[in-house]
Parts: structure tokens; sequence; C-alpha cells
């Protein structure tokens, strides 16, 4: 089975596609969509449904929001999320949405001030895979990989 997690904002959202089975990364990119808040958002929503349907996909991650200081950040974090859950439901596939927290743990990476986590995520994928993806791509690759493996896991303990 091949899952797609999405590390999302407004402005550069990374992707990655992995195969439960086999547990390997298939792809990454990033998506940088232009236009204002909801030009984007749609550019999003069609770029994530494109995504899941040109890696045939079974089921898409999306990152929570958490709580921030600048409440028109969290708002348009909060209007991205929601439009690409019901977006994508409402093209069938399912969609789990994550506390960045709870990934995080599953690769060990160490939560803490963003960018010590996305520098910290940018070293983990470069010893793990041997490539040099943008910080974008890096946390969205570690999101995949994190669920991959539980995936395999449960897959391995039912036989």
């Amino acid at each position: 089975m091949r899952i797609i997690a999405f590390d999302q904002s407004t402005t550069a959202t990374g992707w990655a596609v992995a195969d439960t089975e086999t547990q390997k990364l298939i792809e990454f990119g990033v998506i940088k969509p232009k236009g204002n808040l909801n030009d984007r958002i749609r550019e999003m929503m069609l770029e994530a449904y494109r995504l899941s349907q040109w890696y045939e996909v079974s089921e898409v991650y999306l990152e929570d929001i958490f709580a921030r200081n600048n409440v028109s950040t969290l708002i348009k974090l909060a209007k991205l999320l929601g439009c690409l859950e019901i977006y994508l439901e409402g093209k069938g596939y399912p969609v789990h949405i994550i506390q960045p927290t709870e990934w995080r743990k599953r690769v060990d990476l160490k939560n803490g001030k963003r960018k010590e986590v996305k520098a910290q995520a940018i070293d983990m994928i470069k010893q793990q895979y041997d490539i040099e993806p943008s910080e974008d791509e890096c946390e969205a690759i570690l999101f995949a990989m994190a669920f991959t493996k539980e995936e395999v896991n449960e897959t391995e303990s039912k036989r």
C-alpha cells in the first residue's frame, strides 16, 4: 500500500509518497502555490489530489496544526487543513490528521524550536537516505516514513 504525507503550509508544502509493504520512499517534492490565500489553497487541493492519483496512494496523512503566537497564521493553516481534508475525503481517500509531536516521536525527531527541528530533519534524511531534499521535503519524508513503519509492523503482526 502507498501513502502520501503532507507537511502543509500556505506557501510551500512538502509531500512524500512511501510504500508501506517495502518501507521504501517512492518520491517526494514541494508544492509552491501562487496568488492570494484562496488561490493558493485551491492550487494545493488540486495538486494534492493529482499527486494522490498519480502515485496511486491508498491513504493520505496531513499534519495537524498547533497553537501558535500568531493567530493570523493559525487561522490560515486551519483553513488549509480543513479544505484539504474535506476535498480529499470527498475524492474517496481516507485522511489521517496527525499531531506533529506524534509522527516526530515515531522517527525519533526531537521536538523543539522550529529551526532546530528542521535542521535535525535535514540531518536525519541525509544520513538515512543519502539525499538532500529541501527542508520542506525533509519533514514530509519523515512524516510518511513514520507511518510506513507502523503499517508494516501491523501487517507483520497479523501474519
